[in-house]
């Protein structure tokens, strides 16, 4: 009698199984068929915001349905990743995040934590280039000039980022630690507020991406001292990574990615990794990215997955280092 039960337990499970595949694959022929929402965590006119509504109208064109984009701005993105990772996992609700949502902040805020365990990875965007950045005011000239600079007067300079917890705020601390320099922390509300300071060298440096910074470089108020990509860039061939100049082996990537709410049918993940790699392939999604100074970036789920995984253990070990905290 109890190898019958046995039996007759194998029986459901194997059934239920079959019939949630099935489900599953009924769902993914069928899906989208009704509008979908991408969720930008920030204020609208922002980078992440940008790459919403290009991925918006790119993934409307490939579904021929109605996707649109709601910002839900506030405690650095959290609050639009806690939205996401609550909403019904079918599909229909995702959220465009970066590097600092997805890697960092679970490392620093645990409401963030929470969130990202309710969240499955779908596809990457883009790589945005950051780089150490200067006033054109400055008298530093170069990244050695830099941290000679900043090794000779200890606590003295300031740098400048976007807020706590952003990639601004732990690429300048993982500079700090390679380069063995002292330079005091003053976040801001946005990476634009900041650029205006650091202009007017009220900040002295910071370490910032291409799409706040470029277009002041080349009118002469900003000077680019190194990139922290592991590459060159198209968009400033002359300047140095750091990894090939001053600190070997340096490397600091801002990455966008989208994710969408734990316990989406996979089907349905992989449906939306390749049309959302398609959308990024295209000549002129590609052109708008690079115009913002940033690289069209494509990869599998397990890839994106993996990334997430090896940046968020980097990051952890940054913050014990800095003995870091915004809680």
């Amino acid at each position: 009698m109890h190898i019958v039960k046995k039996l007759l337990s194998a029986v459901v499970a194997t059934s239920a199984v079959l019939s949630t595949a099935a489900v599953a694959a009924e769902d993914v022929n069928k899906y989208p068929s009704r509008m979908v929402t991408i969720v930008a965590p920030y204020s609208p006119g922002g980078a992440t915001d940008m790459f919403s509504r290009t991925l918006a109208q790119g993934l409307h064109e490939t579904f021929d349905e109605t996707v649109i984009v709601e910002n839900r701005a506030g405690a650095s993105g959290v609050i639009g990743a806690e939205h996401v990772s609550r909403a019904k996992p079918d599909g229909y609700t995702l959220v465009v995040g970066a590097v600092s949502l997805h890697a960092i902040l679970p490392s620093l805020m645990q409401k963030m934590e929470k969130a990202q365990g309710n969240l499955t990875p779908v596809a990457t965007l883009a790589n945005s280039p950051s780089y150490v950045v200067v006033s054109a005011n400055s008298s530093v000239e170069t990244i050695e000039d830099l941290i000679a600079v900043l090794k000779a007067e200890p606590g003295k300079y300031m740098y400048g980022s976007a807020g706590l917890g952003t990639s601004q705020h732990m690429l300048a601390e993982l500079f700090k630690q390679k380069a063995d320099v002292d330079v005091m922390h003053v976040p801001y509300k946005s990476s634009g507020e900041m650029v205006l300071d650091l202009i007017a060298n009220r900040v002295n440096m910071a370490v910032e991406q291409g799409p706040a910074i470029l277009s002041h470089v080349r009118n002469g108020s900003l000077r680019i001292l190194a990139t922290t990509v592991s590459e060159r860039t198209d968009e400033m061939p002359d300047v140095p990574t750091l990894g090939e100049s001053v600190l070997p082996g340096f490397e600091g990537n801002t990455w966008f990615a989208v994710y969408a709410p734990k316990g989406t049918p996979e089907p349905i993940v992989e449906k939306l990794n390749v049309a959302i790699s398609e959308v990024v392939q295209k000549p002129e999604v590609e052109k708008v990215l690079r115009s913002q100074g940033v690289v069209p970036m494509r990869s599998s789920v397990a890839e994106l997955a993996a990334m997430e995984a090896a940046d968020r253990e980097m990051w952890r070990n940054v913050i014990n280092a800095g003995e870091i905290s915004i809680e």
